[in-house]
């Protein structure tokens, strides 16, 4: 990663580029290998470079086009140079010898706001335009890199990291509670909000004009839910196309100046991401180092279906391959509270599920020290590569194909998908009924109330927040979603991933990278109707297609869900006094108790020996809303301080 910035004083304020030095300079730690400022008068950008990629060397942002009107910053990684070379004509050797914004800064040249249709790969950037007096920011389709925002009377500043921006004493800071009271509800993170009240972000997949007036418009420039599907000629292009789209994904991911480290599960999404880096890596004599999670000995499950321990399916992918060398992590042998304090500065948002934020550090800090600076997962696999075709159970209820219906019902229960026939049955119906009659129900069967077990958000404080006194029911997924590709839209939306892919850069020296998120992967599957992933009596049967011949059979065929941190207990047991004593001095920060419901969180720490995580209810309450209220009222004590 690299951190952007930028100040902009439309009214001929001056300052604009000591300010923009001041935001770069709280940026350091996310680019420490080279720091560079243009000045414009009235705008100054400002860039910091870490170094992941051969062609960091030829670096030298901010970079100027247009004979010096229009200027770039940008964070990014682009893995279609070839292509763009190309389209834009420059000669291969030219190629070689240009940095990774040069090519963002070439194709706006050409295509304007038309470049991000063509541009492919992590980054977020600012471009200022001299000739129309804008500027525009983006992000890549997803959320491979962050960009932040501070819309001031009469000015304008960006920089990758809130803190960048808070280094402004013109900045208010202190926590939105907004976002985090709809955070902790498991909300989507919809919107501009950061989780700072004076700081905006712009989304994934938009872009935001500025204009000399103050305006800030944004737009959409990547919706997954609006792929258009597209039927191929014949079977076997679904499983062919799919194979060759994950390997030329992979491949654009190895490109590095070290080694390379994943994170492999039991689960398929990092099975196929691992066996095609490692033969791509052996032909170039290199090595994989995998890691896993797992967790103490005798860890059990809060259900049936469940598997918590991936260890010895992830060891059969490895065998496969001589040069993958396969190492275990346990989330026990990490400070919990030490490890979410330390994410939580770098990424400046709290941290979703601090459980498996632990074994990530674990990896994270393995790799650095073992100069393995890029770790690539399959953390978006679910929502495209791997998806199970559930929502085809809608399209049969709605053309009244009952047989159809009741047989794909019955493969989604035995596959774990859904929980018995029946449910399955009614997750297909729900989308068609109209909204009253479920919420008559609920009121019938008393089940209209918050679940206070679940969430550590003073639900008392909802309709304050102008979020209303139901803001609760609102489901993180809406039921009433018909098409998968809307479905898989939501399911991104959970999270940004940003910041944290910011902290792994920052905080340990490596570049976690996702080939599952590869906008050419998530666009051929997003293509594919659901009946090309619900097929022949089987959940995935593209996928199974298409890597039947890379994963062993043991992991391909297995059942189980994976859960990771099933060990939750034991590792809060071990930290239990370091949280009781944050817990404490979450007490004496006025917004941590006007955001989290603390004295239910110091209860459920204080009776950490009664949890019983074979149970879901218990599960939920000691482990989810524990968890995450810890990291809320920590995120939210640090944030109340001043300004840098």
């Amino acid at each position: 990663m690299s951190a952007i910035a930028g100040v902009w004083y439309p009214g001929g304020r001056p300052g604009a580029l000591r300010d923009c030095d001041r935001v770069s300079r709280a940026q350091a730690l996310y680019g420490p290998h080279r720091d560079g400022l243009w000045d414009g008068g009235e705008v100054a950008l400002g860039h910091r470079l870490m170094r992941f990629l051969p062609e960091d060397r030829f670096d030298r942002q901010p970079l100027l086009g247009k004979g010096g009107r229009l200027a770039l910053v940008a964070d990014c990684r682009i893995d279609n140079r070839e292509e763009l070379g190309r389209a834009l004509g420059i000669a291969p050797a030219e190629q070689a010898l240009m940095c990774d914004a040069a090519f963002i800064l070439a194709a706006l040249e050409r295509w304007g706001e038309g470049a991000l249709d063509r541009l492919n790969g992590d980054f977020a950037f600012a471009a200022w335009d001299a000739d129309n007096r804008t500027l525009l920011l983006a992000r890549d389709h997803l959320d491979g890199r962050p960009l932040h925002y501070h819309a001031g009377q009469g000015w304008f500043a960006f920089a990758s990291m809130p803190k960048g921006l808070l280094a402004l004493p013109d900045v208010p800071t202190g926590p939105d509670p907004v976002r985090l009271a709809t955070w902790q509800m498991l909300q989507p993170l919809v919107g501009s909000r950061s989780f700072y009240k004076g700081v905006s972000r712009v989304e994934p997949g938009h872009l935001a004009v500025v204009t000399a007036d103050g305006q800030v418009r944004t737009r959409r420039h990547w919706d997954a839910a609006a792929i258009p599907l597209r039927r191929l000629a014949r079977e076997e292009d679904y499983a062919d196309g799919l194979r060759e789209a994950l390997d030329l994904a992979v491949k654009a991911r190895l490109r590095n100046t070290g080694g390379t480290a994943m994170m492999l599960s039991g689960g398929l999404d990092s099975a196929a991401v691992a066996t095609s880096a490692a033969p791509l890596l052996a032909a170039e004599g290199k090595r994989l180092t995998a890691f896993t999670s797992v967790p103490l000995p005798g860890t059990v499950p809060y259900r049936a279906g469940l598997k918590v321990d991936e260890g010895p399916q992830a060891a059969l992918v490895a065998a496969r391959h001589p040069n993958i060398d396969h190492r275990l992590v346990r989330a026990f042998d990490a400070e919990l509270v030490p490890v979410i304090e330390k994410m939580i500065f770098l990424a400046d948002q709290p941290v979703m599920n601090p459980a498996n934020t632990a074994w990530m550090h674990l990896i994270y800090a393995a790799a650095g020290k073992e100069k393995l600076p890029v770790v690539l997962s399959g953390i978006r696999g679910n929502m495209a590569l791997t998806y199970t075709g559930e929502h085809l159970l809608a399209e049969h209820a709605r053309r009244l194909r009952w047989f159809s219906l009741w047989r794909d019902a019955g493969v989604l229960a035995a596959e774990g998908v859904r929980r018995s026939r029946a449910a399955a049955l009614r997750s297909a119906l729900r989308p068609w009924i109209p909204e009253a009659l479920p919420a008559l129900w609920r009121r019938y069967k008393g089940t209209d109330k918050p679940p206070v077990d679940l969430y550590p958000v003073r639900l008392d404080r909802l309709e304050e927040l102008g979020l209303g006194r139901d803001a609760w029911k609102d489901e993180p997924v809406p039921t009433k979603v018909r098409r998968w590709q809307e479905w898989s839209a939501l399911i991104f939306s959970l999270m940004d991933g940003g910041p944290l892919n910011a902290a792994a850069n920052a905080g340990y020296g490596v570049d976690r990278r996702d080939p599952t998120a590869d906008r050419r992967v998530l666009e051929f599957c997003l293509a594919m109707p659901a009946d090309r992933f619900l097929r022949g009596g089987r959940c995935k049967d593209v996928f199974r297609r298409a890597f039947d011949s890379r994963i062993p059979a043991e992991v391909l065929d297995d059942r189980l869900v994976g859960l990771q941190a099933a060990d939750w207990k034991e590792v809060f047991l071990k930290a239990k006094p370091a949280i009781q004593e944050e817990l404490a001095r979450q007490a004496g920060t006025p917004a941590c108790t006007d955001l989290v419901d603390l004295q239910s969180l110091r209860h459920l720490a204080e009776t950490l020996e009664t949890a019983q995580p074979d149970n879901w209810t218990s599960t939920m309450r000691f482990h989810l809303k524990l968890a995450r209220g810890l990291s809320a009222g920590l995120f939210t004590r640090r944030a109340s301080g001043g300004n840098a």
